[in-house]
């Protein structure tokens, strides 16, 4: 008896997207899965209810769309009621899922039976936006785990406190790391999903569903492995939010006004009202769901305000008038002067000075790591890749995203 998934995609006005994630699920050997495209479009010429009615695998696909035009996070979980299988997998709509990665968890599943499975993602890179799926750089991501294991066990509530102590910044955390625990960088099982939903209502919170699901999942399940290879082909792409929020503050804004709970979210962030810093939207739903459900959650302030700190220095941000950027500014100095006291405030510039230094050597060690792109235009070897653990990344020129497979 093999173990059937749900692989879910709430997407809007994405129909190329979709269509590529319905390609490289035809490579898939594995039959006992169910696709669930929640379709929250506004525009009739970006659904995607073609593209699902004329793919080879729409007897497996349930395609949907919410009565009304939904929020991100809502769609989210409008999605969730039509998953019927053992283990729930969420998918942003640039996330493809790998050849025998179904039969990969399949393999698991037979030694043991998880609460949560997780896997680090290969990257694709296209030389030019937006001809996503043209000429690019495959990057091999390499896990940490030997060859000899299929998997590894590691505690939900140890990986959960790594991550609310924030040692690490979100953008230097290693593949695992970043990963473990996200049900849309590996899957749930369904008893999993029930018990968050009886405890708090739903599995997906503002601001950010992949990291409040991520939260709750740790903090309820009991057992977690993680895949000792890459489930799926993550595409870079402009029209991330995540990752143009991180830079440009208008769109972190528009994304924020979308929610429901907005402007009242404005208020509960750590530093309030400042929006332009992906750290502190983060951070907001750590400390949103330790009040709201009280979790045991061990939050370091001092590493998230430095990282925020980070975030509104970074040079590569696109501020939206100078106004705009003097304010945000503002409101940092006013809130480390009025709720940190003097020991605080001498730990976080610490910690800020400690940072500056450690970026420089970052910065040293990322241009020493360039020399060793592999310059080789081999699909094959590409493969051959893939199926090996690496200690370092290496990127493989590719023609297209569909000739790795």
């Amino acid at each position: 008896m093999t173990t059937k998934f749900s692989l879910v995609y709430p997407t809007r006005h994405r129909p190329q997207f979709i269509e590529m994630a319905l390609k490289c699920l035809e490579r898939q050997e594995y039959e006992n899965f169910e696709i669930i495209i929640s379709d929250n479009y506004t525009d009739d010429n970006a659904a995607c209810y073609k593209i699902c009615n004329e793919s080879p695998l729409f007897e497996k696909i349930r395609y949907v769309k919410p009565p009304n035009p939904l929020g991100m996070v809502e769609n989210w979980n409008f999605s969730l009621e039509f998953a019927t299988g053992e283990y729930v997998c969420y998918f942003t709509d640039k996330m493809f899922v790998l050849p025998g990665t179904l039969s990969a968890l399949d393999q698991v599943l037979k030694k043991t039976q998880p609460e949560i499975i997780n896997w680090i993602d290969d990257k694709y890179i296209p030389n030019s936006f937006p001809d996503y799926f043209g000429a690019g750089y495959y990057r091999v991501e390499s896990g940490k785990l030997l060859e000899s294991y299929q998997y590894q066990e590691y505690d939900p509530q140890e990986e959960l406190s790594k991550k609310t102590i924030a040692s690490v910044s979100r953008n230097e955390q290693d593949p695992s790391h970043y990963a473990r625990g996200k049900v849309c960088f590996g899957c749930f099982r369904q008893s999993l999903v029930s018990k968050i939903i009886r405890k708090t209502g739903i599995l997906f919170h503002d601001i950010s569903p992949d990291y409040t699901s991520m939260i709750l999942g740790l903090s309820y399940a009991e057992s977690a492995v993680e895949l000792i290879r890459s489930g799926i082909v993550h595409i870079t792409t402009d029209l991330s939010n995540g990752a143009q929020s991180a830079i440009k503050d208008k769109l972190a804004l528009d994304f924020l006004t979308s929610l429901n709970s907005f402007p009242r979210l404005l208020s509960e962030l750590l530093v309030p009202h400042l929006y332009s810093s992906q750290h502190n939207i983060v951070s907001h739903d750590y400390l949103s769901l330790k009040r709201r459900f009280d979790l045991d959650l061990k939050f370091n302030e001092v590493n998230w305000l430095t990282y925020i700190y980070e975030d509104l220095a970074n040079g590569g941000r696109e501020w939206s008038s100078q106004e705009i950027k003097n304010e945000h500014f503002s409101i940092f100095s006013e809130y480390l002067a009025s709720r940190l006291n003097e020991s605080e405030r001498n730990e976080l510039e610490a910690a800020i000075e400690r940072r500056i230094h450690e970026n420089k050597s970052i910065l040293k060690i990322n241009l020493e790591n360039n020399r060793d792109v592999l310059p080789i235009d081999a699909l094959n070897i590409a493969r051959q890749l893939k199926s090996k653990s690496y200690s370092t990344k290496i990127n493989v020129p590719c023609n297209h995203l569909l000739d790795v497979f």
